[in-house]
């Protein structure tokens, strides 16, 4: 535990107004903290004492939960059934409900409040409902992305926004809001946002643009999806010069339309770009995929939804076949994370595991492939000097992708 965490206790054994009143305990939440847990506790039973439980935040209520709970959490993007999402920063009160006053009533509040931190996180970027042509109802999306170990997911319908109004109760998972504007033109995802644009029809390449940049304006962080898909609409044609973000090199199964997107992201970088990649499943009930195959493992400065979108706009990000496989970290928390600008000369490390014998770790830059090595067990580290203009890694097993790192960049 972080020693910037914070624990207040207080006790309460006098109640001035009595019962059916309220005491408040005031206490202040800087933008560090990124959860707020609450738990109380008093005599009952015998004692029959009924003291309620809330929250408020800036003098507005946040929530309530009764005699019900004795603990609570709270997030911007979850928080126990009974409390409102929103910001944490803050004046707050726990709020309590004086019902009944017992003999030698005494009420014990714990409030901690828990800084942001850097954590690795697992989840899916691409996926569908019922609500286009998924062929499962937004709640089983969630379980099968749960059950695939992911910590994050978004269901980027087609052209619609009525999968992000259903919310789970604090499921362990958050459900990033978003959308996939599906165009003649091409597809690309809207993440972050309930409603991205106020009309997704496009009728030329420039109105995709034009989307993008509303989307972009309202702060949805935009992906480009298989940009060489083979199906009517499925290519991409709008160009790579108006709002994304990253661009997604992995969909679903490795395919030649995977292999194609590679190799152009490949171009893109070698001719100076700086584009962050992604992967996605894809997932519709039809195609018979999975949620996090491929994942993003990403490292992110937070647990909250917006930490998740910033690392990948930053690249902080690792494409790999599943959640719980081959991964791929820096060796240690002073070297540079994916994605980051080094100056040359400084050390890069990286350590890869759960490898397999004959997985290659493949060193590229600009120039292409400039190494390659053999696993020789489920761990290996690579350390050198950077240099050039990027320098990013794969692990390969034959002919079959097992993780795609994004670069780091020259300063």
């Amino acid at each position: 535990m972080s020693h910037r965490d914070q624990t207040i206790t207080r006790i309460i054994d006098s109640f001035p107004e009595g019962e059916k009143s309220f005491v408040e305990i005031p206490f202040d939440v800087g933008p560090e903290i990124e959860r707020i847990e609450v738990s109380y506790h008093y005599p009952f039973g015998g004692g029959g004492s009924v003291i309620d439980l809330g929250v408020a935040r800036n003098g507005r209520m946040r929530g309530w939960t009764g005699s019900e709970r004795g603990h609570i959490t709270l997030e911007a993007d979850r928080a126990t059934p009974g409390y409102d999402l929103g910001p944490i920063p803050g004046q707050w009160h726990v709020v309590l409900g004086i019902v009944k006053i017992g003999p030698d009533c005494k009420i014990e509040v714990q409030i901690r409040l828990i800084t942001r931190r850097r954590q690795w996180l697992a989840g899916e970027l691409h996926s569908h409902s019922e609500h286009s042509d998924g062929g499962v109802t937004v709640l089983d999306a969630i379980h099968r992305a749960r059950a695939s170990g992911l910590d994050f997911m978004a269901i980027t319908d087609h052209n619609t926004v009525s999968q992000n109004i259903i919310r789970p109760d604090d499921p362990g998972i958050h459900v990033i809001p978003a959308m996939e504007l599906t165009s003649f033109y091409g597809h690309t995802n809207f993440l972050g946002l309930e409603r991205p644009v106020d009309d997704w029809r496009c009728r030329s390449p420039q109105d995709v643009a034009e989307k993008m940049e509303e989307a972009r304006a309202k702060g949805a962080t935009i992906v480009i999806n298989h940009p060489f898909q083979n199906s009517a609409g499925g290519r991409w044609q709008a160009g790579f010069d108006g709002a994304f973000d990253a661009y997604e090199i992995w969909n679903g199964n490795w395919s030649v339309m995977n292999e194609q997107g590679l190799a152009f992201w490949q171009e893109l970088l070698a001719a100076g770009r700086r584009i962050p990649a992604t992967g996605g499943s894809d997932f519709h009930l039809k195609n018979r995929r999975r949620h996090g195959r491929p994942c993003n493992r990403i490292c992110a400065e937070g647990s909250a939804i917006a930490d998740v979108l910033a690392a990948v706009r930053a690249g902080a990000n690792v494409i790999t076949f599943a959640p719980d496989e081959t991964m791929a970290r820096p060796s240690a928390e002073d070297l540079p994370l994916f994605g980051a600008q080094v100056a040359a000369g400084k050390p890069i490390g990286v350590t890869f595991n759960g490898l397999a014998d004959g997985d290659e770790v493949r060193i590229i830059t600009e120039f292409g492939l400039i190494e390659t090595r053999a696993a020789s067990g489920d761990i290996m580290v690579v350390e050198q000097a950077f240099a050039g203009r990027f320098l990013r890694f794969e692990v390969w097993h034959g002919k079959d992708p097992k993780l795609f790192t994004n670069p780091f960049y020259a300063e």
